[in-house]
């Protein structure tokens, strides 16, 4: 569970996704980098290398997973949230170093229910495998 930080399932694998696009956001503060005349445009992909197009694509693939399970970890009770991201930043971090602030007894129990809770939506949107 949560006591190892490694990631053992795939419901981990996803979680650990979305945590990664969620914490990518950056809001805009302040001016522009661009002139509002060429904020919209884009360069053509011929001038990227292999790995430029890869970085590009697994981008858009984490940014996928991430809007897709958003939704489905709002509808949890802050108690499964919190259990999830104390979870997740642990299997990140590689390393058991965060606790859950309000509930640690309960860390294992309530993450383990969360996965519960997400395992049907998960399902559906395709983002894991029937067990």
């Amino acid at each position: 569970m949560t006591t190892s930080a490694i990631a053992a399932d795939e419901i981990d694998a996803v979680l650990t996704e979305w945590y990664e696009w969620s914490e990518a956001y950056q809001p805009a503060v302040g001016y522009g980098r661009a002139s509002a005349m060429f904020r919209d445009c884009r360069s053509s992909r011929q001038w990227m290398s292999y790995d430029e197009i890869g970085d590009v694509v697994d981008s858009q693939l984490r940014s996928a997973t991430g809007q897709a399970v958003e939704p489905i970890i709002q509808t949890l009770s802050l108690a499964h949230r919190i259990a999830v991201m104390t979870a997740v930043r642990n299997f990140v971090a590689g390393a058991v170093v965060f606790t859950n602030p309000r509930s640690p007894a309960t860390q294992d129990r309530d993450y383990a229910e969360a996965k519960a809770l997400m395992r049907p939506a998960l399902l559906a949107k395709g983002l894991i495998c029937a067990p």
